[in-house]
Formats: C-alpha cells, sequence, structure tokens
C-alpha cells in the first residue's frame, strides 16, 4: 500500500511539474463523452474526413505518368508527391498545440478547407510551378485532418475503446486509399483532362464534408477571445519549424535530381534549414512558454521509439505508393486502369487487416502483440517484391502486395493507440501532433532518396548500352517513355532490363528499412512493459482492465531483448541512441 501511495504521488507531482512548466494551466480540456447517436454522426464525419483525404492523396499517384506527359513536367513531377508532403510536414508541427488553444473544431475546418482550395487550383494548373504550389496547399490540409481527427477521437473515446475505434477510422483509410486510383484511372480514361477532374473530384467530396462538419460534431469549445488566443501560440517557434523543415525537405528532394549535392543551392539551402531547427529546439527549451512540441516527448523512451518507428513507417509506405504504380505503367506497359486495379489488393488489404486490429485491441487490451505481428508481415512483403520482374505474373503481384498492405494495416492505427497510451494526458494532443511530423519527414526523405535511386540505377544501366541514343536515353529518365513505344521496339529489352534493376533496388532498399523498423518494435516492446513510469503503469492498468496478465509477458520481454542484443549488436553500437535505449 505504501508503495501504491508513494506511486500515485509520484504521478501527481510530475502532471503538476508538467502543468507548471508549459503553461498547461491556461490550456483547457476539452475531453467529452457524447450520447451514443451523436457519437456515431460524429465518428462518420470524422471518417468521411480520412477518407477525402486518402482519396485525394492516392488518386495522384495513378495520374503521375499523364501529369507529367500533359504538363511536360519531366522528372520533376515526383514533385506532385514531395510537395504534399512539403506541406503536410510543415504545418504539422503546429496543428496539436494550436487546437489546445484554439480548439480541435476550428483547426479541423481551417484542414477540410486547405483540402478544398487546393484541390480546385490543382485542377486549373497551366504550368509544373503552378500544381506543385497548390498541391503544397492540399498537404498543408491534408497534414491538419491527419493530426486533428486523430486527437478527437482521443478526445471523445476512452483509452481501453479507441482501438474498436480507430479500427473504423483504419477502415475508412483504407476505403479512400483503394477508391483513389479507381477514380483517377477512369476519369484519366474517359477524357484527355481527367487528371484535373482527379484533384477537383475530392475538392468537390471536401466541400460537403466542410458543411457537415458544422452542425455533427459538437465539440466542446474553448473559451478566450482571439487576442487571447493568439497571445498564447509561440510564433517565432511557428516561424523557425516552418523554414528550417521547408528548406531541409527541399534539399534533401532537390540533391541529385534538380541539383547536384554539392551544388551551391544545396548546400546553402541544408546549411540554413538545419540552423532554422535548431534556433527551433533552442527556442521550444528556454523561451516558449507553451511551446509546440515539448521537448520532454524525447526524454521519455517508449514515445521517442515509437515516434522514430513512425518516421520508417512512411519511409517505406510512402515510396511504395508512389514507385508501384509507375513500375506497372512504365516497365509493363500496363494502362492507369489496369496499374490501379493491381494496387488494389495492397491498400484493400491495409484497410481490413486495420479495421480487424481495433477490435482484437479492444478485446485484449494489448497492442504490441498487433505491432509485432504488423512489422514481421510487412517486411516479408516488402522483401518479397525483389520477385517483381518483366514477366511477373498477376497472380504474384496480388499476393505479394497483399501480404504487405497487410503488415502496414496491422502497424498504422495500433502505433498510434500505442503513443497515446504511453503518453500523459497533457501531452497527448502535441505527442500525436508529433508522430505525425516524424512520419510525414519520413514520406519526404523515403520518395526523395527512392527518385534518387531511381535515377542513378537507371541512367547508368542505360549508359552501358551505347546503341541507345542520347534523346531516347532522356525520355525514359523523364518518365515520357512507356513500353508500348512503336518508335523504339528495337532497344525496349535493353531499357526494361534497366527499369527491372532499378525496382529490384528499391524494393531491397525497402526491405532493409522494415528490418530497422522491427528491431525498433522489440525495443519499444521491453522498454513498455519492463520499464513503465508510474504514468505508464496507470495507463496499462487501465488498457488491461477486466483482462488477465499471464505470467509469459516477462519470458516473451526478456527472450525479445536478447533477439535484438543477438542479432543486431552491431547495428546498436553504431546507434548510439538505440543502444541507450536498450540498455537500462
Amino acid at each position: 500500500m505504501e508503495e501504491a501511495r508513494n506511486a500515485e504521488s509520484s504521478k501527481q507531482t510530475t502532471e503538476s511539474d508538467i502543468r507548471q512548466d508549459t503553461g498547461q494551466a491556461e490550456l483547457q480540456d476539452q475531453a467529452q463523452r457524447l450520447p451514443f447517436l451523436r457519437l456515431l454522426l460524429a465518428y462518420f464525419c470524422l471518417c468521411f474526413c480520412y477518407l477525402i483525404s486518402y482519396l485525394d492523396m492516392n488518386s495522384v499517384a495513378t495520374s503521375l505518368p499523364t501529369i507529367s506527359e500533359a504538363l511536360d513536367a519531366g522528372p520533376t513531377v515526383t514533385w506532385v508527391g514531395t510537395s504534399y508532403l512539403l506541406g503536410q510536414l510543415s504545418f504539422q508541427p503546429l496543428y496539436g498545440r494550436i487546437s489546445d488553444i484554439t480548439g480541435r473544431k476550428p483547426v479541423l475546418l481551417f484542414s477540410m478547407g486547405c483540402i478544398v482550395v487546393g484541390g480546385v487550383l490543382c485542377g486549373f494548373a497551366r504550368t509544373p510551378v503552378w500544381l506543385y504550389i497548390c498541391r503544397t496547399i492540399s498537404g498543408v490540409g491534408g497534414g491538419g485532418i491527419s493530426s486533428s481527427v486523430a486527437i478527437i477521437v482521443s478526445d471523445l473515446v476512452s483509452l481501453r475503446s479507441r482501438g474498436k475505434y480507430q479500427g473504423f477510422i483504419s477502415l475508412a483509410i483504407g476505403t479512400g486509399a483503394a477508391s483513389g486510383p479507381f477514380v483517377a484511372a477512369g476519369l484519366i480514361q474517359m477524357t484527355t483532362d481527367g487528371w484535373r477532374w482527379a484533384f477537383w473530384v475530392p475538392a468537390i467530396m471536401g466541400a460537403v464534408c466542410f458543411v457537415l462538419l458544422i452542425p455533427f460534431l459538437p465539440l466542446k469549445p474553448v473559451s478566450g477571445g482571439l487576442k487571447d488566443k493568439a497571445r498564447k501560440i509561440d510564433w517565432w517557434g511557428v516561424l523557425a519549424s516552418i523554414a528550417g523543415i521547408v528548406l531541409t525537405v527541399m534539399s534533401i528532394n532537390s540533391g541529385g535530381s534538380m541539383w547536384a549535392w554539392e551544388n551551391v543551392k544545396t548546400i546553402s539551402m541544408l546549411t540554413v534549414g538545419i540552423v532554422m531547427l535548431l534556433v527551433f529546439v533552442m527556442i521550444e527549451a528556454f523561451f516558449a512558454k507553451i511551446p509546440i512540441i515539448p521537448l520532454r516527448l524525447f526524454k521519455q523512451r517508449s514515445p521517442s521509439v515509437l515516434i522514430l518507428t513512425g518516421f520508417l513507417h512512411d519511409f517505406a509506405w510512402q515510396s511504395t505508393q508512389y514507385f508501384v504504380p509507375l513500375y506497372y505503367q512504365t516497365v509493363r506497359g500496363f494502362t492507369p486502369l489496369k496499374s490501379a486495379t493491381l494496387i488494389v489488393p495492397f491498400l484493400l488489404a491495409q484497410g481490413i487487416a486495420g479495421a480487424a486490429s481495433g477490435p482484437i485491441m479492444a478485446r485484449y487490451a494489448r497492442y504490441m502483440p498487433i505491432l509485432r505481428a504488423g512489422f514481421i508481415i510487412w517486411t516479408l512483403g516488402a522483401g518479397l517484391k525483389l520477385l517483381f520482374s518483366q514477366n511477373t505474373h498477376i497472380a504474384t503481384y496480388i499476393a505479394v502486395l497483399a501480404v504487405e498492405g497487410a503488415g502496414i494495416g496491422w502497424v498504422h492505427q495500433p502505433g498510434l493507440v500505442a503513443l497515446q497510451a504511453n503518453s500523459a494526458d497533457e501531452d497527448r494532443a502535441v505527442a500525436t501532433g508529433t508522430r505525425n511530423v516524424f512520419r510525414s519527414l519520413g514520406g519526404v526523405v523515403g520518395i526523395a532518396v527512392s527518385t534518387a535511386v531511381y535515377y542513378a540505377v537507371l541512367e547508368k544501366s542505360l549508359k552501358q548500352n551505347n546503341i541507345i541514343s542520347d534523346r531516347l536515353r532522356e525520355s525514359v529518365l523523364d518518365g515520357t517513355w512507356s513500353s508500348n513505344d512503336s518508335s523504339s521496339t528495337q532497344y525496349e529489352s535493353a531499357i526494361l532490363s534497366a527499369l527491372e534493376t532499378r525496382a529490384k533496388i528499391q524494393a531491397q532498399n525497402s526491405r532493409e528499412m522494415q528490418s530497422k523498423v522491427e528491431e525498433d518494435v522489440r525495443i519499444s516492446r521491453y522498454l513498455s512493459i519492463l520499464k513503465l513510469s508510474a504514468r505508464d503503469r496507470d495507463t496499462e492498468r487501465a488498457m488491461r482492465t477486466g483482462v488477465q496478465i499471464y505470467p509469459t509477458i516477462l519470458l516473451q520481454s526478456i527472450f525479445n531483448l536478447l533477439a535484438v542484443l543477438y542479432k543486431r549488436i552491431s547495428y546498436l553500437d553504431r546507434y548510439p541512441f538505440r543502444r541507450a535505449s536498450a540498455v537500462i
């Protein structure tokens, strides 16, 4: 009893310190419980938001070859995806804390408004730069939706029931992601300007959703005037974070593609970007009264590891979503509609597995077994993509991508539940936003690295064949060549061989990344079970209410630690952060 009282006293002291250090007393608790019918209506609106966001995101990948040809974008066409992620990443650090200050609903409405405005303007684009700028606006909205919806769900639903409701979110994500390629492919097949409607359709749906959110999402308002709320926002931190993220990500994405890595533009942007990020850290640590990202999040081991796995998660996931459709259309010569059909098993398996993960978490009140299984299955699927070639049977595509999609579905939402379960109530919104920041950063870096691999390997392979003309080589590199081009029939075999080599190297990189993620989850499981803080232990008890704690948990944790030390001891030695996290 004495130990229990001491633990409870320690917990109260810690939470009191958090409020005092961050100005938390100035923030209001926005958690509430709605009647069942009103909760269903509110949850329908939240799921609709996610469906629109992922429909908008996934329809673009299928449209990339058509957009490249229509706007003469060439190799810069990947900026359609990168600019979206850039807008998403630049503003995502802000949503968690700003929603604490101004309220959840205004932030969600702003985000949906950006989806609508950005989509409409993208549809009217006449130049690549115009398209990339407007796509950035859509990214700002997409980032706000992913953060705001996750935060609102944590306000409306208890921790024990959160896994079940997150399953519905996963189903909405899977539906939007799976229907996106079909919508885009169908529109492209119907008219030469179909790619424009691929932007307009999500915008129209977003306008409808915006109207529905106003009456059907009755969230608790935050008291105070507009000036008082604006005074609480860390504006210097906002400016420093946006500047640092934009410059750093642009330099990473442009290096090796638009400009050489040693180019003065690349070096200058990267240097200034890193300096601005360091300035942001200094502001958050010493000057901000209510920090945008409290640095204490990174002093807690379990949240730190879960945030890091979010980075690695999107590194591989976004690369797969953007380059598999390009592989279908460039290497195999499939039509956009057929390409969209063959990506459905990946997205459908992801949605079904994600929906199934919710009831499982709610039933057993445990998330780590699902995360571990998800990363193992995902790693297997990523490795099996090495089987892809010029003559791969369609059944192989379906099976391999379904395996990978199922693994992703068991990681996506359970990872969020795990982070919220290991975070204090005061940090729930900012922890969710921070995880999304690192996920988006992983997506940007993943696409940038994949693009660099794409062109480096492809150009090297093409140069080894001296009979291919420079003009034909350039058409392959800028994405305008396809395998059904009658003017290059005699060179088709050599070009496809080069493209296949590039695809296999990208698949190998994806598999290695998944292996690293799996090790992070092993470490996270060990830390979350054996070294829970007072807050973590209380959260774990809430998750386990009415559930027997099996003694095998301890044995499984010891086995996982031994597996990490035995299999990856040299890897831990090379990365001090992981070594520090693994040694208690």
